[in-house]
């Protein structure tokens, strides 16, 4: 196992399509990391981690003084995931990441070993946060994942959509479920979660990022986030670096 900081970034960066022969735990301690792997778009929450399997290709990048931790296991490890989640990081596991990797374990300290044995089981129990917005292979519904990433404020309804492409809008919603497990409005709720992870992590107000979701009221917005990620958007908002 190895492990390394990434530090702040002056500006967003963009990586190129790539894989890893271990698998990878990208941790975040501030700031967004997003990712698109596997037919979909990650975003990684400050105290959150993304697993990645190895040999998946995959596309990172980071906003603005993002910082947070790269961790490296063997595929022979055994008990971890074998797709990508993104994972809610207790207080304890954090700290042992974040002491590896600073300082890289040493072959045959007992202290190290043990860290690293903890960090293994801790990890296949961690538990899993809902932060990833899937991008169904059927082709038109594909067309309404890109509409709605171009203009997540976009509120026409399934019926609306289904009309748009030319489906049914059972075929659609359908469709839909087999390929993301998701109805359209879970869906849809998941990219307004992306688009507002990053955004406040950016500096935007939460009404500002309320609007220009297409929400009629902001409690409505408020709620939807608190829902998925066990706090508010101003709490969030607040733990984020300032320029």
């Amino acid at each position: 196992m190895t492990a390394a900081r990434f530090g702040a970034l002056s500006e967003s960066v963009a990586g190129r399509r790539h894989t890893h022969p271990d698998g990878q735990l990208v941790l975040s301690l501030q700031g967004v990391v997003a990712c698109e792997a596997r037919d979909a778009h990650w975003i990684i929450p400050p105290h959150c981690a993304l697993w990645l399997p190895a040999g998946l290709p995959h596309v990172s990048r980071a906003s603005p003084a993002a910082e947070g931790c790269f961790v490296f296991i063997h595929p022979s490890v055994t008990g971890l995931p074998d797709e990508c989640r993104t994972l809610r990081i207790s207080p304890m596991l954090r700290e042992i990441i974040v002491e590896l990797a600073n300082r890289p374990p040493q072959p045959g300290v007992r202290r190290d070993a043990l860290m690293v044995e903890l960090l293994i089981e801790e990890l296949a129990i961690m538990e899993r946060v809902d932060t990833h917005f899937p991008i169904p292979r059927h082709p038109r519904i594909r067309q309404i994942a890109q509409a709605l990433i171009a203009s997540p404020g976009d509120r026409r309804t399934v019926e609306e959509w289904s009309r748009h492409v030319g489906m049914g809008e059972r075929t659609l919603s359908r469709r839909l479920f087999e390929e993301t497990g998701m109805s359209f409005g879970k869906w849809r709720r998941q990219l307004h979660l992306m688009v507002a992870l990053e955004a406040l992590a950016k500096g935007r107000s939460v009404q500002q990022v309320s609007d220009e979701l297409g929400y009629e009221a902001v409690t409505s917005f408020i709620n939807m986030f608190k829902q998925a990620l066990g706090t508010t958007p101003a709490k969030y908002r607040a733990l984020q670096p300032r320029p």
